[in-house]
């Protein structure tokens, strides 16, 4: 739902989700909706993200252009960004790394129902592989932007967080 309400400002828009059910549910919505520029893969996160990532990394050219090998298809990817919804235990350590390690990736919004995990992940997505100087092509760490709490839940003890992440 959070790609296809942004799916008319980009290029591409590739979900993820655990759940078969909640895919089926994207599908139908972005085809009642008229959205074509999105895909949508059923699996675990950590199982499927980090082939997402170097996929779709992989193929922005250097000025942001990328061909689909399979179509020929040309598509601009100027700017990639991820967008994490991760469950109350946080993003996986699989994931974690991916978006740390792919290259092009500079933007990324994390949406949390748990501020405790947020503040774990943003920690390792914000410190830097070592001590050693960037190596070339080696992605530096994010760092925070912006952060904002929703009240999705009034009149209860909970609010998601939103943070966005750049490098």
């Amino acid at each position: 739902t959070i790609g296809l309400t942004l799916a008319a400002s980009v290029a591409k828009v590739v979900g993820v989700d655990i759940v078969a059910e909640a895919i089926e549910d994207a599908k139908a919505n972005a085809l009642r909706n008229k959205v074509t520029n999105v895909e949508f893969v059923c699996g675990k996160a950590e199982d499927v993200m980090p082939g997402l990532l170097s996929k779709y990394a992989a193929q922005v050219g250097e000025e942001g252009s990328c061909s689909d090998a399979a179509t020929g298809v040309e598509e601009k990817f100027a700017n990639v960004v991820a967008i994490v919804d991760p469950p109350r235990a946080g993003l996986h350590s699989k994931v974690l790394h991916a978006l740390r390690n792919t290259k092009h990736l500079n933007r990324l919004v994390y949406v949390s129902c748990n501020p405790k995990t947020l503040a774990e992940n943003a920690v390792e997505l914000c410190m830097p592989h070592s001590d050693e100087p960037l190596a070339p092509g080696q992605m530096g760490p994010f760092k925070p932007v912006k952060a904002l709490a929703v009240d999705l839940f009034p009149h209860a003890n909970h609010c998601e967080a939103v943070m966005l992440f750049e490098r």
